[in-house]
Order: C-alpha cells, then sequence, then structure tokens
C-alpha cells in the first residue's frame, strides 16, 4: 500500500564523478522520480554568540528496482546507467520536474541550476539507505 505522504516529484542529478568516468570528467544524469516524500524546513542555527536560518531539507523515495548503489551504478553501460539512479553525497535534489540538464556549460552548470531553483533546491549531504526495514522502505535524502 503506498505511503499517502509520498505525493511529491523530483528531479535527482546524480553526478558520475571524473574518478569513475573514462574522459576522467564529471558526468550528470538526470531522473524524475514520482511518488516521493519531500520537505523543506527553516531551521534555527545557534552556534556561540552567532544565530541565523538555514533550510533543511529531507527527501524520501521509496524501494525501487531502478536503484542501484553507486559503485553499482558507476559501473553500469551508459545507457543501462541513464535507466537506473543512485543516491550519493553531492548528487542535486530539485522539488518538481525538471527539465535542465546538466552539461558543464555557461548557465548550464550545477551550481547555475541549483541556484536557479532555490530555495526548491538542494546538495545532497546526508544519504541512509532504508530498505531493511520491516516497512516503509526507502532510501533517505537531506542536505541543507
Amino acid at each position: 500500500m503506498p505511503n499517502a505522504n509520498y505525493t511529491q516529484t523530483i528531479t535527482l542529478y546524480n553526478c558520475l564523478h571524473a574518478v569513475d568516468s573514462q574522459d576522467k570528467k564529471d558526468h550528470w544524469y538526470r531522473h524524475v522520480l514520482t511518488d516521493c516524500f519531500y520537505k523543506a524546513a527553516v531551521t534555527r542555527i545557534e552556534s556561540g554568540t552567532n544565530a541565523g536560518m538555514q533550510n533543511t531539507y529531507t527527501v524520501r523515495v521509496p524501494e525501487s528496482d531502478q536503484y542501484k548503489p553507486y559503485a553499482e551504478w558507476a559501473e553500469l553501460l551508459e545507457e543501462e546507467r541513464k535507466e537506473c539512479f543512485t543516491a550519493a553525497v553531492d548528487d542535486i535534489v530539485i522539488a518538481g520536474e525538471c527539465t535542465e540538464e546538466i552539461t558543464g556549460a555557461t548557465g548550464q552548470t550545477a551550481v547555475q541550476i541549483m541556484k536557479r531553483h532555490k530555495p526548491d533546491a538542494f546538495k545532497v549531504t546526508a544519504f541512509s539507505d532504508n530498505t531493511k526495514f520491516l516497512t516503509a522502505k526507502h532510501y533517505r535524502l537531506g542536505g541543507g
């Protein structure tokens, strides 16, 4: 039975890191995922005498046969990599369906696309595979 809280669409950009690519350059793969949980919150941060506000993000993607751990995903052939997704620190999440491709060209870098979609975009700083649970199996991506 689907989770009633998993109603959002996200665009996940996976980065095949230069160290893992044949041409030693970063390559980005765009995946539109539906039936996800997406939450953005403003959190108060206090450190000594300094205080401020920070956006924090939580995304949960339901368990999927298309998911591959990064090391396995990086080894796939190009066409297979386009059909599957992974999740790793430094990937990018944008709320909703985004059609832009990250190519590295001027105006199409990861940073530029993420800035255009702020505050509905974040860089993944935490990932956990929660598919070993008995129920509510999912992949959790977080960022700030």
